[in-house]
Formats: C-alpha cells, sequence, structure tokens
C-alpha cells in the first residue's frame, strides 16, 4: 500500500486529520448542513474497529473521506460495508479526494454488499455520485451519477434541513452547491 501523508489541519476549531477532511468540513459548513467530525467508534462483526470520519444528520448519513489512493479505498470501503451491514437502514457513504463539482467521486456503499469486490465498484464511473441541489427546494441535496450507458443518471434525494416538494425536476450543479464546491477547494489555511 502506497502511503499518503496526511496534512493536519484546523478548521472552525476543530482539528482534522487531513486536509482533505477538512475541505469536506468547508462544504459542510457553506451548504448549511450540520455534521459531528469523529462521533463515534464501531465494533464490526470481524473485531476491527471503525470510526468515521463525520456523522451528517439532517442526510442521515456517515460519511468517510479518503485520499485518491486505491488500496487505501479498497481497505476502508470494505469496513464501510461492514458497518453498513450490520447496522441496516444506516447510510454510509466515502469519499475519494476532496469535493470537486467536476469529477463525481462519493461511493454509497450501503448499497453494496460486503462480498462485491471493491475493485468492482471502482471500476464503473456510475457508481460514483456528487453532490447537487434541487432546482425548487432550498437545502434539498441530491447525489447524482454520470451515466456511462447514456441516457438516464443515477441520482436520488439525500435530503438536508429543508423542505421536499413533489416534482419531476432533476438536480443542478448551481446555488449552494456550486459555492460550495468552490470555497472548498479555495480555502487556503
Amino acid at each position: 500500500m502506497r502511503e499518503v501523508e496526511a496534512i493536519k489541519t484546523v478548521h472552525n476549531g476543530i482539528s482534522f486529520r487531513s486536509r482533505t477532511e477538512a475541505r469536506w468540513a468547508v462544504f459542510f459548513d457553506t451548504l448549511g448542513l450540520s455534521f459531528e467530525y469523529e462521533k463515534t467508534h464501531f465494533d464490526l462483526p470481524d473485531s476491527q474497529r471503525y470510526l468515521p470520519d463525520f456523522f451528517l444528520p439532517e442526510l442521515n448519513a456517515w460519511f468517510e473521506v479518503k485520499a485518491e489512493n486505491d488500496a487505501i479505498v479498497t481497505e476502508e470501503a470494505y469496513k464501510a460495508r461492514l458497518l453498513a451491514a450490520s447496522k441496516p437502514g444506516i447510510r454510509v457513504w466515502l469519499a475519494i479526494g476532496p469535493p470537486r463539482a467536476e469529477i463525481p467521486n462519493i461511493l454509497t456503499l450501503d448499497d453494496w454488499d460486503v462480498e462485491t469486490p471493491i475493485e468492482e465498484i471502482l471500476a464503473t464511473s456510475e457508481n460514483r455520485y456528487r453532490f447537487l441541489e434541487d432546482r425548487r427546494d432550498k437545502l434539498v441535496f441530491w447525489l447524482q451519477a454520470d451515466s456511462v450507458t447514456g441516457g438516464f443518471r443515477h441520482s436520488f434525494m439525500a435530503g438536508g434541513p429543508g423542505t421536499n416538494t413533489d416534482h419531476d425536476r432533476l438536480p443542478l450543479l448551481h446555488g449552494s452547491v456550486a459555492i460550495a464546491y468552490e470555497k472548498a477547494m479555495v480555502q487556503k489555511w
């Protein structure tokens, strides 16, 4: 496994283990999403302990952040899927690298059983999502993957502190989400 040197970074009084985690904190702060950093250790069924980076209450999701390194992502994805399998109904997502609007990089690991090889999941770009925003509903966020096969994109409402209305419009990269992506990447410490 190739080692990736993390740069500890303080943002809003919280000491993050890496600059990438801090960038995601800027992203969530800009969206107005509350988060709890390293909230809970979990004892996994295989006797490992797992500490997800973020809990996002408005999205009811555990959010892990990892460097763009296949070996590291593979190891963490295994633990994240074990967590999801041991606690049905919870969302467990893994971000590969910092928040970037142009590159979908979030894996929704609660959608995959532990037996599916992570290499298989990583090999298909349709399995990687990005945050988008609803056109009508302020503070309602979506995850959307690009479509390789043409036609439809995979998307689902992730939630948020806003109120969802019933309509058939697809989410976009605009408004507060576009600003959040920009702020996260230009933040200087």
